[in-house]
């Protein structure tokens, strides 16, 4: 029963009665009116009629009457009912209800209480028909030749319609088989049609099923074209190979998260070891192993710290905490407190502070992101160069450059350096200090503001890095 769940089935189910109903409805009112106009072409011969025999009666007088074979032959010679094809059975009543004449000679002279004839009596003539009797009856009021709003009795002509139910219970079989037959057909290519629309959800439902098993490896391939499902498919595709990329990138930050955790645990536990191993070590020792530990614990420090940044950006339902800020000063700020760190290495550290530009921001956020780079720079400039900071901005965006004469960055390694834990140079970058998340921490707090990073770089000639920011939050 799990078929009748399935969207093939209700997919099938919907367009076959979308299909077949129609076809139910015309059938019926096909019917209905080939019926209507069945039995209002025999209403109206009998109406006419009814009008003649009402005329002869209302001319002649009820003494025509007297004689049936008399009444019969003056009725045939003026109505020619012998040329009919059809039965037809002819009353006359006076205004008491009473049988004047019957044609079928079997009700002479007896009262017979029939509505429709009654309300002929009353002036209001009718034609109905009985289902019950398969019957059609129809009354005509008979007046006085003398006077023609009195009314002396009523024509009634009752004719079974046997005939036409015959031949539209004939009409109705012939039509019904073949609205069944082509019912059959519009189910049978819906059900072809539903399934050839479903195979290819199928496929990716497939590919899916793989996918949350932990195979991001898996890939849509048998759907190609221009289709909506070819969109689908290459949309679905694209997402895998990202879903695979974060997943490799999770794995080598937990790596590399090991790695540079385990780096100064084997330090300090190398250190605790030789100090415990020496029963009379000189005290100089003792403050130089422990110093060598104070400083491992520093890097553990400022790992956590960056990864806690890390971590704080990257928790979007978090939210930014924007503000109106001066993007000069909050730069500004930034030089004035990175300068000790430039002097100690001779390094010019320049601000150019072009236009003053003002940015919906977080100012927190920002100014970790501004401060890694420019750190960078200094960290990875030679002792006597320059950095050199600038803010621009236009009615948009609002652009802070950094460049410096440091050791560059190789082309190829350009694309890699927002990763987590990358280093152009691990040797280096662990003699400066350096966790190789500053980056990417300025990276994430970046595209937090909708912004972007973009670096140009030559080895051994330097760097420049250009964040570009929204001067207005979209959102």
């Amino acid at each position: 029963m799990r078929w009748l769940f399935s969207l093939r089935f209700k997919l099938a189910f919907s367009y076959a009665v979308l299909s077949v109903v129609p076809l139910a409805v015309f059938f019926f009112a096909v019917m209905a009116h080939i019926e209507d106009d069945y039995i209002g072409e025999r209403s109206s011969e009998m109406r006419r009629t009814a009008f003649l025999v009402s005329n002869i009666v209302a001319a002649e007088g009820f003494d025509l009457l007297e004689t049936s074979a008399w009444a019969r032959s003056a009725l045939n010679r003026n109505l020619d009912l012998r040329s009919s094809d059809w039965d037809m059975r002819i009353l006359v009543f006076n205004d008491a209800m009473q049988v004047i004449y019957d044609s079928a000679e079997t009700r002479f002279g007896q009262t017979v209480i029939i509505p429709e004839v009654m309300r002929a009596v009353e002036g209001y003539d009718t034609t109905n028909l009985r289902r019950d009797e398969i019957a059609l009856y129809s009354t005509m009021s008979i007046t006085s030749a003398f006077d023609a709003t009195e009314r002396i009795g009523a024509v009634l002509l009752v004719n079974s319609v046997a005939d036409i139910f015959e031949t539209l219970d004939e009409l109705r079989r012939t039509l019904l088989w073949i609205i069944v037959l082509v019912s059959i057909v519009v189910v049978i290519v819906v059900f072809i049609t539903a399934d050839t629309l479903i195979r290819p959800l199928r496929t990716i439902l497939r590919v899916v099923q793989r996918m949350a098993t932990g195979q991001l490896e898996q890939r849509i391939e048998e759907i190609t074209g221009r289709d909506e499902y070819a969109t689908l498919a290459e949309a679905f595709n694209s997402m895998a190979e990202k879903l695979e990329q974060v997943e490799k990138t999770r794995e080598e930050f937990v790596s590399n998260v090991s790695h540079e955790l385990k780096t100064p645990l084997s330090s300090m536990k190398v250190l605790s070891e030789s100090i415990l191993l020496q029963e009379h070590a000189p005290e100089e020792m003792y403050r130089e192993f422990l110093q060598d530990i104070v400083n491992e614990v520093d890097r553990m420090t400022t790992i956590n710290n960056d990864l806690l940044a890390l971590v704080r950006i990257d928790q979007r339902e978090q939210g930014l905490n924007i503000s109106s800020i001066s993007m000069n000063k909050t730069v500004e700020d930034i030089i004035k407190r990175l300068t000790p760190l430039s002097e100690q290495k001779d390094i010019s550290l320049i601000y150019d502070d072009v236009r003053p530009v003002q940015i919906e921001a977080d100012e927190i956020k920002l100014t970790l992101a501004i401060s890694n780079i420019v750190e960078n720079g200094i960290k990875y400039t030679p002792n006597g160069g320059t950095v050199k900071v600038a803010v621009d901005g236009d009615h948009q965006f609002a652009y802070i450059s950094v460049q410096d004469t440091g050791m560059g960055i190789p082309e190829g390694e350009q694309s890699k350096i927002f990763n987590r834990f990358y280093r152009v140079d691990k040797a280096r970058d662990r003699e400066t200090g350096g966790t190789g998340l500053g980056l990417s921490i300025s990276h994430s707090a970046v595209v937090a503001h909708k912004g972007t990073i973009r670096v140009s770089s030559k080895p051994d000639e330097g760097t420049v890095f250009i964040v570009r920011l929204p001067i207005r939050r979209s959102d």
